[in-house]
C-alpha cells in the first residue's frame, strides 16, 4: 500500500497552460508571491490496489494492482527555511465534478501566516476527466483505469466514467503521503514533512472518514504512522464505499460505521450537514452522534458547528467562472436570491484554530476539549426565539446574536450556502440596552474564545470588525 510513487514535477507553466486551480486564476486572483509562497503541480504515478471487505467487514486485495496517475497541487513558502515542517494534505472534493480545493479556501491565510504546507490530491475519475476538458494537452496521461484497464475516454462529464476505479484513490493517498514523509519528492524541497495531516469536507469528509478507517491501522515502513492526524471538516458522519459495485456506478454515500481510530481525529458537522446528507441517504443523521474519546487505540473530537452553513461558496479564492466553465462540469449556483441573505457565519475561522489543536494533540499528546452537541427534539434541532439552534460549538454569532442564522436556504436546491436575517431594531433593543453593551460583549466572547486557542489573533480581529459593521446595519445608522 505504501510503496513510494513516482512523482514529477514541477510541471511547467506556460501563456497557454497553467494548472487548474491556480491562484493566478482565482475569482480575485492570489499573488503568492506577495506572502512568500509559491505554487507548483506534480503528476503522481504509480500501482494501486482494489480493496473489498469480507463477511467480517475485513479488507482483503481483489486481485493484482493497476497502474495510476494523478496530480497533486502543492503550495509552499517562498524560502525553504521558513517551511515549517507541517503538510496538510487535502482530498480535493469532487461533488461539482471538479477539482475544488476546500481546505485552501478555509485556511490559505492562516496556512501562509505559519508557513505550512499544503497539498491537495485530485480524487476521483471525473474529475481527471474535468482536468482533460480544461487542458488536454496538459493532463492527458491523468488514469484512474479499472480492471478491464479500458483508458479514460477523452471527452465527458458524466459522473461515472466506464473503465475506471474510484477505489484506487486510498493507495494514491497513502503512496503520495510516504514521498511526502521520507522527503523522497521535491515537493518540499526533499525535506521530510515532520507532520503530516490529513482533511476532507463533505464528499471528500466521506473518503477521508473511510480511508482514516480502515487504513490508519496500517503503519509505514519503521512502525510510523501514515498521518499524525485526520480532520474532517465538514461530512463527520457519512462515508464512502470501498470501492465501486458491479451495476451500481461510483463509490456510495452511506452512514459512517464508527471505527476506532488511533490517530488523533477531529470531525466536524456543520449545522447543514444534518439537513443535506439526509437527501442521500438511509437512515436519520439527526438521531447519530459520535462519541469523544482519547485512548491509546481511539482518539476522536466530534464537532457540531451551530448555525453553520455547509461551506462558502463567495470565497475569493474559489476557481473563477472562466476557468469552471471550461472543465465542461456544473457551473456553481450563485443567484442573486442567495448571494444576498448568505449566511456569513466564518467556520473557517474556527476550522483553523481545530487544525492547531490536532497538532498540538498529535505533538504533545493533549486531547482538544469536548463540547456538547447541538440539542435535539422530535427528530429535529431545538431552536430559540430567533430561530438559532440550541447547544454544539458555540460562537458569539449565536450567543451574543444580532441575526438569526438558518444552515440551509430553502431557496437553494442544494442546501449548501445557507440564509441569514439580520434582527430588526425592536429584537435588538430586547437583548441590549446599547451598541456599547453588545459590541463589548461580541468583543469579550471572542476575546475569551481567542485565550482558549479556539481562534487566533487575526481571525478574532476580524470577528470583532465584523460586529461593528453588523450593529451599524441593525440599527440604521451606517
Amino acid at each position: 500500500m505504501h510503496a513510494v510513487p513516482d512523482i514529477a514535477g514541477p510541471v511547467p507553466v506556460t501563456e497557454k497552460s497553467h494548472p487548474f486551480c491556480s491562484m493566478d486564476y482565482a475569482r480575485v486572483p492570489l499573488k503568492l508571491s506577495e506572502y512568500g509562497y509559491i505554487e507548483e503541480e506534480y503528476f503522481v504515478s504509480g500501482k494501486a490496489n482494489i480493496y473489498d471487505c469480507d463477511t467480517n467487514g475485513e479488507l482483503f486485495i481483489d486481485g493484482d494492482p493497476l497502474p495510476y496517475k494523478t496530480r497533486i497541487l502543492v503550495r509552499k513558502p517562498a524560502d525553504r527555511d521558513k517551511f515549517s515542517g507541517r503538510v496538510y494534505m487535502d482530498i480535493m472534493n469532487a461533488t461539482q465534478g471538479y477539482d475544488i480545493e476546500d481546505l485552501w479556501h478555509r485556511n490559505y491565510l492562516w496556512c501562509m501566516e505559519h508557513g505550512h504546507g499544503y497539498v491537495g490530491i485530485t480524487s476521483k475519475p471525473v474529475n481527471v476527466q474535468s482536468l482533460k476538458n480544461f487542458d488536454y494537452g496538459r493532463y492527458a496521461d491523468l488514469n484512474f483505469a479499472g480492471r478491464d484497464r479500458v483508458p479514460m475516454p477523452a471527452l465527458s462529464a458524466s459522473a461515472t466514467l466506464p473503465g475506471t476505479e474510484e477505489g484506487l484513490i486510498w493507495d494514491m493517498i497513502a503512496q503520495t503521503a510516504a514521498a511526502l514523509r521520507d522527503g523522497s519528492t521535491m515537493c518540499f524541497y526533499g525535506l521530510r514533512a515532520e507532520y503530516l495531516y490529513l482533511t476532507g469536507q463533505s464528499q471528500s469528509g466521506a473518503y477521508l472518514n473511510t480511508f482514516a478507517g480502515f487504513f490508519d491501522k496500517f503503519a509505514n515502513a519503521g512502525g510510523t504512522r501514515i498521518f499524525d492526524g485526520y480532520m474532517n471538516i465538514v461530512g463527520a458522519l457519512v462515508e464512502r464505499s470501498i470501492r465501486q459495485e458491479p451495476d451500481i456506478g461510483p463509490l456510495k454515500l452511506r452512514l459512517r460505521v464508527r471505527r476506532p481510530i488511533a490517530t488523533p481525529y477531529i470531525c466536524m458537522s456543520s449545522e447543514a450537514d444534518l439537513y443535506l446528507f439526509n437527501n442521500f441517504l438511509k437512515g436519520d443523521l439527526f438521531s447519530v452522534k459520535i462519541e469523544d474519546s482519547d485512548t491509546a487505540l481511539d482518539k476522536c473530537r466530534y464537532y457540531e458547528i451551530a448555525g453553520s452553513p455547509h461551506t462558502d461558496i463567495l470565497c475569493p479564492v474559489l476557481n473563477a467562472l472562466s476557468e469552471v466553465e471550461k472543465t465542461g462540469a456544473k457551473m456553481p449556483n450563485l443567484d442573486e436570491k442567495l448571494v444576498d441573505a448568505i449566511n456569513d457565519l466564518p467556520v473557517e475561522f474556527y476550522i483553523c484554530g481545530m487544525l492547531e489543536k490536532l497538532h498540538i494533540w498529535a505533538a504533545e499528546g493533549k486531547a482538544p476539549e469536548c463540547v456538547e452537541k447541538m440539542e435535539r427534539v422530535n427528530g429535529d434541532l431545538k431552536r430559540d426565539r430567533f430561530g438559532n439552534a440550541l447547544g454544539g460549538f458555540r460562537s458569539p454569532f449565536l450567543d451574543v446574536p444580532i441575526a438569526a442564522y438558518q444552515a440551509v436556504n430553502p431557496d437553494d436546491p442544494e442546501g449548501i450556502c445557507g440564509k441569514m436575517r439580520y434582527f430588526t431594531k425592536e429584537e435588538f433593543d430586547s437583548l441590549y440596552s446599547s451598541k456599547e453593551e453588545y459590541l463589548q460583549k461580541f468583543a469579550a466572547y471572542t476575546e475569551k474564545q481567542k485565550d482558549n486557542h479556539w481562534l487566533d489573533d487575526a481571525s478574532a480581529e476580524k470577528m470583532i470588525e465584523w460586529s461593528k459593521k453588523a450593529v451599524e446595519r441593525v440599527l440604521g445608522r451606517s
